[in-house]
């Protein structure tokens, strides 16, 4: 079991959710033997839907847990991610971040595979935590798959947020469509080695860019009320006692008087 799969099953165990509550959609491979560990409902997307599945999942069973893990987003998804954190859909999405920087704090990343080219992008890459944030999730974070202890204790609390919280995981693997037991392990260390830890850190001065460390850890922490809670209470008042709540909802009133 990699990193990424240990953090996964260390955050499970942590949040104290039952494993067998908890569907996993996710767009990147992960082996049968590292699904049966982790004891969760698992089952492979079309690329770059993990989101739009598990959207699809909470809504049609909101007892569900439900932890989308996408790619790094950045050519196919990244609209799921936008409007799952408008609706401020009740998700746990872990992105691994696949991207490869050739350059972190002025300090060359180990030779890269023959799967990547020479030479650095051009494009920017996205700024995860700010994108979610700016969005609407109601929890973001980013370590490195090296911040094991951090990161499981943050998909601990990611699971138990209500709403959609995203989890970003540097985690560059062998090929642009890695699966999830492939990571280079010289890279790996490379990027653990140029972070430094802002918890608390606004998201919009965690850019990930060749002149600094890659800023990790517990971003944004906040409450909204969720799609469901919004669709129980717009149905409610036009319908009255004829309307029955979709799902299990708690009744206790959040900020501004509304039912959360």
């Amino acid at each position: 079991m990699n990193l990424i799969a240990k953090a996964l099953k260390d955050g499970i165990q942590k949040s104290g959710v039952n494993p067998a509550m908890i569907s996993m959609p996710s767009d990147i491979p992960f082996s049968q033997e590292v699904t049966r560990e982790l004891g969760v409902d698992f089952f492979q997307t079309t690329r770059g839907r993990a989101i739009a599945f598990g959207t699809g999942l909470k809504l049609s069973n909101p007892a569900l847990k439900v932890m989308p893990v996408a790619g790094d987003l950045m050519t196919l998804g990244g609209n799921h991610l936008v409007h799952g954190g408008r609706r401020n859909m009740e998700l746990c999405v872990i992105v691994v971040n696949h991207f490869v920087y050739h350059t972190i704090a002025g300090k060359n990343a180990p030779p890269m595979t023959s799967a990547f080219s020479p030479y650095s992008t051009f494009e920017e890459p996205f700024n995860f935590p700010h994108l979610g944030n700016s969005c609407g999730a109601v929890f973001t974070a980013r370590w490195t798959a090296l911040h094991t202890d951090d990161l499981g204790q943050s998909i601990a609390t990611a699971l138990n947020k209500r709403g959609l919280s995203l989890v970003e995981i540097i985690a560059p693997g062998p090929n642009y469509y890695a699966g999830i037991e492939h990571l280079d392990e010289q890279l790996l260390k490379f990027y653990r080695e140029q972070s430094e830890v802002k918890n608390g850190e606004d998201p919009r001065h965690v850019a990930i860019a060749p002149d600094k460390k890659i800023i990790v850890g517990n971003f944004t922490d906040k409450e909204r009320p969720t799609f469901i809670d919004q669709y129980n209470m717009q149905l409610g008042k036009v319908l009255g006692e004829k309307f029955t709540p979709h799902g299990v909802i708690d009744k206790e009133p959040l900020p501004g008087g509304k039912i959360g």
